[in-house]
């Protein structure tokens, strides 16, 4: 498989939570809530892409390894997003 068509896999809600091992309805809380957002919708069905794969898993490593309860997972992640855009802004300032 090349880079390309790994971009491109994309999985169920069910087997995006099995593979992050949250349930599906952690997984679907967090989609309502807005800190995951799917690579696909289709009817009922949601689709999620490896990058979203890694942020779950992420969401999951806070609240499990940190013991963060929910609403502690929403403000560290939203922290977490902030700090990678200002970096991000940072960097494209470039060395001056």
């Amino acid at each position: 498989m090349n880079d390309r068509a790994a971009q491109r896999t994309i999985y169920e809600l069910e087997t995006a939570a099995r593979l992050t091992r949250l349930s599906p309805a952690r997984v679907r809380r967090y989609v309502r809530v807005g800190l995951i957002r799917p690579a696909r919708v289709e009817g009922r069905n949601t689709f999620f892409s490896d990058a979203e794969l890694a942020r779950l898993r992420t969401i999951r490593r806070l609240g499990d390894d940190l013991g963060l309860n929910a609403a502690g997972v929403e403000v560290a992640l939203r922290l977490v997003d902030e700090v990678r855009t200002l970096r991000k802004a940072l960097d494209s300032r470039g060395d001056r």
